[in-house]
């Protein structure tokens, strides 16, 4: 699509309208008249945009301006031009002292047939490493895995991809309250189950997903985290811990550690284990998961993991990692494993938005009483959301932005959810794939036919995943 850079450069052609496959229009138009004539307009579907000011903040309304005019069908060129068909029309937009001004005319004559102007938000820098952040433009979803949706009948609330048994298909583990399920994409649109697992309980909530080779045998291992609310009216909700190990032989599921009762994740193919104590959502070290013959155990020698969250940390390398804060922004941290030398800079300078499920009940050592003194106001536990998934391709790391909401009442929500990709080199932060018009509640990068990167988003149409779930497919054309 179009970047940053591209667009500061003033190419003189952008055949843009080619990749309008690409995008879907946002719920409220930021220029709602101006696209109201736009989309009336019959005549030629040829814009010449002209754009004067900021440059920086010029670059960022263009995106979103002209990702909504590629949605109308639009051609766009750069600039006023001679061999612009004389039906055509011209946008011109200007950005000085915060305020963006949009103006409208017909080419054949001059004539203003629309203009709005609104005002600008503050925006700050924000370093990363001592270099800016850059964001780049959304690429378009590539030619060989078209962009596809389709429909769950269960709801799940995390994903991860397996190996591939052939280059077509798409394997995947999901993770919902009733069990874990592994399924083949066929042709990117056809869900085929493989396998799957059910724990003992089956009353209980998804909470963590991850897969790799820990024991470096060439098989794909899978560790599954669920946990069981128990409601007390006294003690209040107490999450009670479950989680396994599991490998995928001769198409079928089994487990090759004991209920752990612990959170576990991997991590460039190393797995990690975490208790929880009694009155604290995360407690003690992390501790590495050890295997042999066929079997898995927790390592004596504890791990470094700095922030003493397991979901928290991301190592890239042995000496940086991506880490959420307690205001959940994300940073980058050098020297990860040195605390004398540790190093922290954020490099997404924007809101990555509010996540706050799946979560993990504690009990309160004393209860609370935010209300007042009555005992029907007091609150006997808090309830812990985990960190956003962050997933490592070489120096890339991905994570989801929220930004959909609903509405106070939930009745109906607005906005879209996307992808970032950022850079652990040069700290530029770019969107690869589409946004789109539900709540991501997992995602999971991985190659797909001709060594394309795809990611496939877990959505639903509730952000705790209780409306309707499906999958989607998207390509990155960055190459990445």
């Amino acid at each position: 699509m179009i970047g940053i850079a591209q667009i500061n450069s003033r190419l003189p052609v952008l055949l843009i309208w080619l990749l309008s496959v690409a995008w879907l229009p946002t719920a409220h138009a930021q220029w709602a008249q101006t696209e109201k004539s736009l989309a009336a307009w019959d005549g030629n579907k040829t814009i010449d945009f002209i754009m004067t000011g900021d440059d920086r903040r010029l670059a960022l309304e263009s995106l979103e301006l002209l990702r909504r005019l590629v949605s109308l069908g639009y051609q766009i060129t750069l600039g006023r031009h001679a061999d612009s068909p004389v039906s055509a029309l011209e946008l011109r937009l200007t950005v000085t002292n915060r305020t963006a001004t949009l103006v409208l005319n017909r080419t054949r004559d001059g004539m203003t047939i629309g203009a709005e102007q609104r005002q600008l938000a503050e925006t700050t820098a924000t370093n990363y490493t001592n270099k800016t952040v850059r964001l780049a433009g959304r690429p378009s979803v590539g030619n060989s895995v078209p962009d596809r949706r389709i429909d769950l009948n269960r709801r799940p609330l995390r994903i991860v991809s397996l190996n591939q048994p052939n280059p077509d298909i798409l394997r995947v583990a999901l993770l919902g309250a009733k069990g874990l399920s592994v399924y083949d994409i066929d042709n990117g649109q056809v869900l085929k189950p493989v396998a799957e697992f059910r724990p003992p309980d089956t009353n209980l909530e998804a909470l963590y997903l991850d897969a790799g080779d820990i024991d470096a045998d060439g098989n794909t291992e899978i560790v599954a985290v669920w946990g069981e609310n128990n409601i007390s009216g006294f003690d209040g909700i107490d999450t009670k811990l479950h989680a396994w190990v599991l490998a995928l032989d001769d198409g079928a599921l089994r487990p090759v550690s004991d209920d752990l009762q612990a959170y576990l994740r991997i991590n460039n193919n190393t797995a990690y284990l975490q208790r929880r104590g009694v009155y604290e959502a995360f407690a003690g070290k992390v501790h590495q998961l050890e295997g042999n013959d066929g079997a898995f155990s927790i390592a004596k020698t504890p791990a470094f993991l700095g922030l003493n969250n397991i979901y928290r940390d991301t190592p890239i390398d042995d000496a940086s990692a991506f880490s959420f804060d307690d205001n959940d922004r994300l940073l980058y941290r050098s020297g990860f494993g040195q605390p004398q030398t540790e190093v922290t800079s954020a490099p997404y300078s924007d809101s990555l938005g509010e996540i706050t499920f799946p979560v993990v009940y504690v009990k309160l050592e004393q209860p609370e009483y935010p209300l007042g003194l009555a005992e029907s106001d007091r609150v006997l536990e808090r309830a812990v959301p985990l960190a956003r998934r962050v997933q490592i391709k070489g120096d890339i790391a991905y994570t989801q932005v929220r930004g959909r909401k609903t509405s106070l009442f939930g009745t109906k929500a607005e906005g879209a959810d996307r992808i970032v990709a950022i850079d652990s080199r040069s700290g530029q932060v770019s969107e690869p794939f589409a946004a789109v018009g539900n709540f991501i509640l997992d995602f999971t990068v991985m190659k797909g036919p001709n060594n394309a990167r795809l990611a496939i988003l877990l959505l639903n149409d509730k952000p705790d995943g209780s409306g309707r779930s499906s999958l989607r497919i998207q390509q990155d054309s960055t190459n990445q």
